[in-house]
C-alpha cells in the first residue's frame, strides 16, 4: 500500500508542477515573454496579479483553502498541446514518470493517464491530490517541479517556437495582427514618400521631364528612366557590391537544442538547401559566403587561402574522402543532425552536388565525407562548412599547403597536379607503397 501511496504522490506531483507552469505561461503577455528573462516570471516569485481566466469561475469550498486557513492559489486551465507526443512539453512531463527505459506501449498510456488527469484537473484539485501534497516535504517537490517546467516550456515557445498554451498563442496572434497593420501601413507612408521624391530616376524634376516629353515612346522613356536610376545608384558594380556587403547567412540555430525527435530533419534540409541556392544564384560576388562561413569557423584559411587544399583519403575500395572537424557535437542526435544535413533525408539527393555519404563522430567531433572526384573536393568542402553554420554547427577541413620550398625558393604547386595525385596514389596497390607488416617505427 506505501509503495501504491508512493507512486501516487510521485506522479502527482510532477503532474501538478507541470499544470502549474502551463497555467502560469498561459497567462502571461506576449510584451511580458520578449522583454522579460524567464527569472522575471517565474510562477511562485511572480504570479499573476487579476488573472482574467478566472472571472467568472466558481472555486470549489474544499480546494480553496489550505489546511491553515489561507487562502489557496488558483491555476487556470490551460489544455495540453493537441500534437502530443510531438510536443516536447509533453515528452518532458511523462519522461520523469516513466523513466528511459520505458517501451513505446508504456509511453502511449503514460500519455492517456496524463490527458485523463489534466481533464479531471481542470475542475480542480482533489482532495487525495491535497492531502498527499500538503506535506512540507511534496509542497518543495511540487514547487521544484513547477519551476522547472516553466522554465523548460519558456525556452520551448521563446527560443523553438514551439506551441504556446492556448489563452498565449490567441493574444500572440492578436499582437501579431496589430504589428501586422502597423508596419503595412508604414511602409506604405513610406514607399510614397520614396517615389514623391524619387520618380524613376534618384531626381523628381529630371524624371517628369523624362515622362512628359513627347518625342519619346513609352518605352524608351522607361529604358532611358532606368539607366539613369543606374547611373545614379553607382551603376550595376555599385549594385554588386552592396549586395556583398556584409549580409549575414541565413541561420537555421539548433546547435544544443537537438531534443529527441524535436528536429524536423526534413524540414532542416529543406531550409538550409533554400537558402544555400539563394546564396548560390545571387549574383557571382555571392561565392564569397562560403568563405565568409570558413572564415569565421577557422576552415581553409577563409576560403580565399588558395594555398590550402582539402586532403583527399582514398580508401581501398577507392571511395574518395574528405575530413572535417565539426565543433558542437555533443549527443547521438547532434550526430543524426550533422549527418542529414550535409547528404540529405533517406531516398533523396544530398543538397551539395557531389556529396554521396557523411558520417559524424561523436567522441571524435569530425565527420568523413565521400565525394564523386577529387576535383570536386574544395568546392564541396566550402559548401559543407556553409550548409553546417546554418544550423549552428562550426566545422574545419583538413587541408594541407601547397606551397614547398625548393632551393629556398617557394613554389606552389596546382590544384590540378594535387588532383592527379591522389587520383593515382587511389588506383595504386597499397602494397607497392609500403611493406605494412614491418612492426612500426614512429616515436612515442
Amino acid at each position: 500500500m506505501s509503495r501504491r501511496r508512493g507512486e501516487f504522490e510521485h506522479r502527482t506531483s510532477i503532474f501538478e508542477g507541470a499544470f502549474r507552469a502551463w497555467s502560469h505561461l498561459g497567462g502571461l503577455e506576449p510584451e511580458e515573454l520578449e522583454n522579460k528573462p524567464s527569472s522575471d516570471l517565474d510562477p511562485l516569485s511572480n504570479p499573476i496579479e487579476s488573472d482574467t481566466r478566472l472571472l467568472g469561475k466558481k472555486e470549489s469550498k474544499a480546494g480553496s483553502v489550505n489546511p491553515n486557513g489561507t487562502k489557496r492559489r488558483q491555476f487556470p486551465y490551460e489544455p495540453l498541446p493537441r500534437s502530443g507526443l510531438a510536443h516536447p512539453y509533453v515528452q518532458a512531463v511523462l519522461s520523469p514518470w516513466l523513466g528511459p527505459d520505458a517501451d513505446n506501449d508504456a509511453i502511449q498510456l503514460g500519455l492517456t493517464t496524463l490527458r485523463t488527469w489534466w481533464q479531471h484537473r481542470r475542475k480542480g484539485e482533489s482532495g487525495s491530490a491535497i492531502a498527499a501534497l500538503g506535506t512540507d516535504k511534496m509542497k518543495g517537490v511540487v514547487e521544484g517541479y513547477t519551476r522547472h517546467f516553466f522554465t523548460l516550456a519558456h525556452c520551448l515557445i521563446i527560443n523553438d517556437k514551439e506551441q504556446p498554451p492556448r489563452t498565449l498563442h490567441a493574444k500572440m496572434k492578436e499582437l501579431e495582427k496589430v504589428r501586422g497593420k502597423r508596419k503595412k501601413k508604414h511602409t506604405h507612408g513610406v514607399d510614397g514618400d520614396k517615389m514623391n521624391t524619387m520618380g524613376m530616376g534618384g531626381n523628381g524634376t529630371d524624371a517628369a521631364g523624362i515622362l512628359n516629353n513627347p518625342n519619346l515612346s513609352p518605352l524608351e522613356r522607361l529604358h532611358i528612366a532606368q539607366q539613369r536610376q543606374l547611373s545614379d545608384g553607382g551603376g550595376i558594380n555599385g549594385m554588386g557590391d552592396g549586395m556583398m556587403g556584409a549580409e549575414p547567412l541565413p541561420i537555421i540555430n539548433i546547435k544544443n537544442k537537438c531534443v529527441p525527435g524535436k528536429p524536423d530533419l526534413p524540414g532542416i534540409v529543406d531550409k538550409v538547401s533554400r537558402a544555400a541556392t539563394q546564396l548560390a544564384h545571387s549574383g557571382g560576388g555571392r561565392g564569397a559566403h562560403p568563405s565568409a562561413v570558413l572564415s569565421s569557423g577557422g576552415g581553409m584559411g577563409g576560403g580565399e587561402d588558395l594555398d590550402s587544399i582539402p586532403i583527399v583519403y582514398i580508401s581501398e575500395n577507392r571511395d574518395i574522402m574528405i575530413a572535417m572537424s565539426v565543433d558542437g557535437i555533443t549527443c547521438a542526435h547532434c550526430v543524426k543532425i550533422v549527418e542529414t544535413v550535409l547528404r540529405g533525408c533517406n531516398g533523396n539527393k544530398s543538397p551539395i552536388d557531389g556529396l554521396l555519404d557523411a558520417a559524424a563522430d561523436r567522441a571524435l567531433n569530425a565527420i568523413l565525407i565521400r565525394i564523386d572526384r577529387t576535383i570536386n573536393a574544395r568546392r564541396i568542402a566550402l559548401e559543407a562548412a556553409r550548409n553546417l553554420a546554418m544550423v549552428g554547427y562550426t566545422t574545419l577541413a583538413k587541408t594541407m599547403s601547397s606551397i614547398v620550398d625548393k632551393n629556398g625558393n617557394q613554389t606552389r604547386i596546382s590544384h590540378d597536379e594535387f588532383d592527379i595525385a591522389f587520383e593515382n596514389l587511389g588506383q595504386m596497390n597499397p602494397k607497392d607503397l609500403s611493406d605494412w607488416s614491418d612492426p612500426c617505427s614512429c616515436p612515442d
